[in-house]
């Protein structure tokens, strides 16, 4: 599979590793453990060999973000934090022959660290290289205190790696100084930060950039570097629950129409049950039904040639004015014209 193909895989997903630290930092600040119990992955958030859905960490920020960060945030979570701790990104910046190169192989890997929407891009100037983080998080409601953990985080792991405090030249955030935070240079090692400047970023000078790294491996980095592939590659998703709930309702509509009692059954949940679950979701069994009704229609009309009257009856329609009336409302015209849109 290639870089391509892994990255698609594993969209929406996350590894476990700065989720621990974050649900450790909230527990440590008096988290109640209560709404953690149902989010996704948490249950197996030691297991190195997963990926959680990117949608439980953002839930995790949202949870932890008022006591955490009273408490001290960012400067708490990385307390926690030991080499090894984000898993193989933190081993490259050891054995990289320089910074640089640890940058370099960091923005190359960050699939093994975070989503695969999420981005490190490098530039250079006469000031020294900039790393700048890009994530699709601007509306969420934590978005500053993801913004101020990244080149904190950052900056951690690459003076760990150089075995010396290092000194940015500029860090730089989206959003405003938040009152009673503590002090930036007590995050940053420097007090030229830079508020309301964009994508959050930190620079390092060309010195700290160039220097040779103490415990440099070129032969360990080039594994670890491509171990960093193949572990996002071969690790496993976990699903929330209504991922589950989509792959029963999909597996039960290969016999025909699925019923509420069939799907509850495979869950091993009440009808009553698995309804107050969907209610939960923000959905209904009808909604989930009729979506995939829509999805089954769509893929019999353009990927076989079987007879409007024939995709009627196996995906559950009366008949096949009430299959043309769903198509007319989902898609504004007929069933021939979704045919002749050709495969999907």
């Amino acid at each position: 599979m290639g870089d391509g193909a892994v990255a698609d895989a594993a969209k929406g997903t996350i590894p476990p590793h700065l989720t621990r630290l974050l649900v450790r930092a909230g527990i440590a600040a008096g988290l109640d453990r209560a709404p953690l119990a149902r989010l996704p992955g948490l249950a197996v958030l030691d297991d190195d060999g997963v990926r959680i859905p990117t949608a439980t960490i953002l839930r995790v920020w949202e949870l932890i973000s008022g006591l955490a960060w009273e408490a001290g945030g960012t400067h708490r979570v990385m307390q926690l934090w030991q080499p090894g701790a984000l898993g193989v990104c933190d081993y490259l910046f050891s054995v990289s022959s320089t910074l640089g190169d640890a940058l370099r192989a960091a923005r190359r890997n960050f699939t093994a660290l975070a989503d695969p929407v999420d981005r490190l891009v490098l530039t250079h100037d006469e000031d020294g290289t900039t790393v700048t983080y890009q994530g699709p998080y601007l509306d969420h409601p934590q978005y500053a205190l993801i913004a101020e953990l990244v080149p904190h985080m950052l900056l951690r792991v690459a003076s760990s790696g150089a075995g010396r405090r290092l000194v940015p030249v500029r860090v730089r955030l989206p959003h405003r100084p938040p009152a009673g935070a503590r002090p930036p240079a007590e995050l940053y090692h420097t007090a030229n930060v830079e508020f309301e400047a964009g994508h959050p970023s930190i620079t390092f000078t060309h010195a700290d950039i160039d220097a040779p790294l103490p415990h440099a491996d070129p032969a360990l980095a080039a594994i670890l570097d491509a171990h960093a592939r193949l572990s996002t590659a071969a690790a496993r998703p976990v699903l929330g629950w209504l991922d589950r709930f989509h792959a029963a309702l999909e597996n039960g509509a290969a016999d025909g129409p699925p019923s509420l009692e069939q799907v509850a059954g495979r869950l091993a949940m009440s009808p009553r049950t698995l309804q107050r679950r969907l209610r939960e979701e923000g959905t209904t069994w009808r909604e989930e039904l009729e979506q995939l009704r829509q999805r089954r229609v769509e893929h019999l009309l353009r990927d076989t040639s079987l007879s409007v009257e024939s995709v009627a009856a196996r995906v559950g329609f009366a008949d096949s004015r009430s299959l043309r009336r769903a198509v007319h409302r989902w898609y504004g015209h007929g069933p021939a014209v979704l045919r002749a849109s050709g495969p999907a």
